[in-house]
């Protein structure tokens, strides 16, 4: 391995990629050369992907030379120590304690706020109630951000305005929790809200977002064309007299990996029942969507309802994919499309 080697990191999607961001975000600000490579999440051919760069099957990645690093916390400190005038730790023996400390705590801790509190730079769940273990997480997190500027001021009242006055790992490894407040609507007051705005507001997090964005309409437009494209949405002439399976959902957060599999392997499954015609479906950044399944009798709705592995599927989407759901049958008794 030379230092003239290329810098390769690996990451997955950068609307849901908590994980991947840390280090992209760390080798920004720290203004290092490096390649972008993006896997994402269950696209055709992911996984035999993944595991060619990482021995976990999990990103990030960061490849240099013959090396492959694959935790997050283990590529910024790998970064910190292979460019040492980036000083991405605090200067003085102590500060640089606290911020591993904090670095650690995040890295391996608050569970319940990863769990109900999944990252979705795009998306926004003001109103969505949170446990109690939850927001004594939040608190945390909250005490750490005060609590970091407030040793920073009070060491040099012309400190940065980073947690440790400069950018450091510290940083990094909370950044993904600031999409997190925004998302779920969390109240960020004191001195936590002055670092909270300016990461909003930092132009690397703001280009993550703008990928995050691009990203994430992508996706939506490519799963939208995967439902059509697999099953054939019907010709609105020709499935006259037909019915209907209207199903319009609010996406809970998290799993995202789990359902968009599951919906494509349900997706595929209906295209194989007798009776389907098509179908179309979209969703919103938000998590709001419509899928709308066409068939030619109301025998072959209820044979497709009491499938196994349908079941199977809406019994996993009541406990984890959905916050609600709605479905509707209803009879079509005419169509026309423009261009005809």
């Amino acid at each position: 391995m030379s230092a003239r080697d290329p810098i390769v990191l690996v990451i997955g999607n950068k609307n849901q990629s908590s994980w991947s961001m840390r280090p992209w975000l760390l080798l920004r600000q720290a203004g290092i050369t490096f390649e972008e490579q993006v896997l994402l999440f269950e696209t055709p051919g992911w996984r035999d992907a993944i595991v060619k760069h990482s021995p976990t099957g999990r990103v990030p990645v960061l490849r240099h030379g013959e090396l492959a690093v694959w935790d997050s916390l283990a590529i910024c400190e790998y970064v910190a120590d292979s460019f040492p005038e980036a000083k991405l730790w605090p200067d003085d023996r102590a500060e640089r304690a606290v911020a591993r400390a904090v670095s650690a705590e995040m890295h391996s801790g608050f569970p319940n706020m990863r769990r109900e509190m999944s990252m979705d730079v795009t998306a926004r769940f003001p109103a969505r109630p949170r446990s109690h273990e939850t927001d004594g997480e939040v608190a945390r997190v909250l005490a750490i951000w005060s609590e970091c500027r407030a040793r920073a001021s009070s060491r040099a009242p012309d400190a940065g305005p980073f947690l440790f006055g400069r950018f450091s790992i510290a940083d990094a490894m909370f950044a993904p929790v600031v999409w997190r407040f925004r998302s779920y609507g969390v109240e960020v007051t004191g001195a936590a809200l002055e670092y909270y705005d300016m990461m909003l507001n930092l132009p690397s997090m703001r280009a993550w977002e703008a990928g995050a964005i691009a990203e994430a309409t992508a996706v939506a437009e490519l799963s939208a064309r995967s439902a059509r494209g697999a099953a054939g949405a019907p010709d609105p002439r020709s499935a006259q007299h037909c019915f209907a399976v209207i199903f319009s959902s609010q996406r809970a957060s998290g799993e995202a990996e789990a359902y968009d599999a599951t919906s494509e392997a349900m997706v595929e499954l209906a295209a194989k029942q007798p009776g389907f015609l098509g179908i179309e479906s979209a969703r919103s950044a938000d998590g709001f969507g419509i899928t709308v399944s066409y068939w030619d009798s109301l025998e072959a709705i209820r044979h497709w309802k009491d499938a196994d592995a349908h079941l199977a599927a809406q019994a996993r989407g009541k406990k984890s994919f959905y916050e609600r759901y709605e479905v509707r049958v209803a009879a079509v008794e005419r169509g026309y499309k423009f261009p005809s």
